[in-house]
């Protein structure tokens, strides 16, 4: 931990420009520190484009794992000899190949947007 003083406007500046980016201010400073430490260019925004990112992967991949255990859940009853719901099979693939899609082009988003 790393203890930093500053004047009331000064703090209001940088609470206002951490506001302006949607970041806490700690993870602002530190950002900040670490670009001005690395003598990097990369923008300030550039991190929190990331972490949106990477929590929308994390939520695709959530999505996956639910479609993944629906279609467990109907292997399950086949191979106990019975039948699924009419139409369960078919839904849980229609939502894993749109999931997979919007996993893709997430995927190309962070590419095509790379520093």
């Amino acid at each position: 931990m790393i203890a930093v003083r500053f004047t009331a406007e000064e703090k209001a500046e940088i609470i206002a420009a951490a506001a302006r980016r949607r970041v806490y201010p700690s993870g602002f400073l530190a950002t900040a520190g670490l670009t001005a430490a690395r003598g990097s260019a990369i923008p300030l925004d550039s991190n929190h484009q990331l972490d949106a990112a990477i929590d929308e992967l994390a939520t695709l991949r959530a999505q996956i794992s639910r479609v993944g255990n629906n279609i467990n859940q109907i292997a399950y009853v086949y191979n106990a000899g019975g039948q699924p719901r009419p139409g369960q099979l078919d839904h849980a693939l229609k939502t894993l190949v749109h999931t997979l899609a919007v996993v893709d082009t997430a995927a190309h988003e962070l590419v095509r947007k790379r520093v």
